[in-house]
């Protein structure tokens, strides 16, 4: 169900599967890793299992596959009249009273799957081409993608590389749009995002990384569930525009201070024409404690302004042509402490362990950990 994790899970349960393939060595192994997401209150509640496997084909060709099924569930805030008996999923609901007229919580349960796979391809001059699918399917929504990208070293010490990515993404949402009849309508859209950046080795012990990237939404962008007010009496969908083009770019740096310890920071700057504009920080820091265990600790600090069509107000909207509640349009900040444990058990068993406190401006409260174990062969 959209519902759930458009709107409040933003990035969390999406990058369940970077989090895992972005961590891809060059050993043989499989992965099997844990992942759980409670916000405070009556919220989103995630559970999700997911397994890994990288397997090397000679030193020319790796492959990554991994799969995430997930189980979502819990309540969210949504406009609806609820003395009137109007329907919390409205079309066009008129309000008999707007005192009657709250943000109510809408129960949901939802099953998701979501499959990805990677071949990399190494060239005689140990240049690199990915090419990437990946699927993910619930009973509202399935998304399509493909990936690929090409590394190319830019100096004979392999010291500069020159990285180029490019992605598509079909999706299908499932439109409940007649809340009287249930009717339901398949909508689609699509994603298209390009990525091109620089990677140069300082010295021995430092790097540094710049990208600027450029990305193309378009079709039907609305929240199918999400609800608005015009007039101060009609209870009715959402409407955000047909595109979204953004831009942005990413610096990173990354410094081993000893041999035992390393850190990694990154900035992001976001920019799109729904004039929502965003800065992240992300601060990961690793601590080798022994030869067994690397304890790991961090902070994420993400700050955004709102979408031009933005407004939580029951009495704002009348006849704009864009506008929408949805609470991730919003002005609002977050910030999210991080801390983990690898324990190496030998030299093909090792264990990562993962706690981290999300904390948004806008009063969403949430937890997650990851558990997992790694089995080289």
């Amino acid at each position: 169900m959209q519902l759930n994790h458009k709107i409040k899970l933003s990035a969390v349960t999406i990058s369940i599967l970077y989090t895992i393939t972005a961590t891809a060595s060059s050993d043989d192994y499989v992965r099997i890793n844990y992942m759980n997401y409670t916000e405070s209150g009556n919220g989103v509640q995630v559970q999700a299992p997911a397994v890994e496997v990288n397997k090397n084909f000679g030193v020319d060709y790796t492959l990554n596959a991994s799969i995430v099924s997930d189980t979502v569930s819990g309540a969210t805030k949504i406009y609806a009249d609820t003395t009137s008996g109007a329907s919390a999923f409205a079309s066009r609901d008129v309000i008999s009273n707007i005192n009657n007229l709250n943000k109510t919580d809408v129960k949901f349960e939802e099953r998701r799957t979501a499959i990805n796979a990677n071949l990399i391809q190494r060239l005689k001059n140990r240049d690199e081409i990915k090419y990437g699918v990946n699927f993910s399917y619930e009973s509202d929504y399935q998304a399509i993608g493909l990936n690929t990208g090409f590394m190319h070293w830019l100096d004979k010490n392999k010291n500069r590389s020159l990285n180029i990515g490019l992605s598509y993404a079909f999706n299908t949402i499932l439109n409940r749009h007649d809340s009287v009849s249930g009717a339901s309508k398949a909508e689609t859209s699509s994603d298209i995002g390009t990525e091109i950046g620089i990677t140069q080795l300082i010295d021995k012990n430092s790097l540094i990384s710049a990208s600027v990237f450029y990305d193309i939404e378009s079709g039907y962008l609305n929240n199918p569930y999400y609800t608005i007010v015009r007039n101060s009496n009609t209870l009715t969908n959402e409407e955000r525009p047909d595109k979204r083009v953004a831009i942005g770019f990413n610096i990173g740096y990354t410094k081993a201070f000893s041999k035992s310890f390393t850190s990694k920071l990154k900035y992001k700057y976001y920019s799109d024409d729904w004039d929502i504009k965003s800065h992240t920080i992300d601060i990961n820091n690793y601590y080798e404690l022994n030869s067994k265990f690397i304890l790991g600790f961090g902070y994420r600090y993400y700050t955004q302004s709102q979408a031009s069509f933005y407004n939580e107000s029951k009495t704002y909207f009348t006849n704009e042509q864009y506008a929408s509640s949805d609470e991730r349009l919003s002005t609002f900040t977050s910030s999210t402490l991080k801390t983990s444990l690898d324990y190496k058990y030998n030299k093909k068993i090792s264990y990562n362990i993962s706690f981290n406190k999300y904390t948004q401006s806008t009063g969403l409260d949430a937890m997650y950990s990851n558990i997992g174990m790694k089995y080289k062969f």
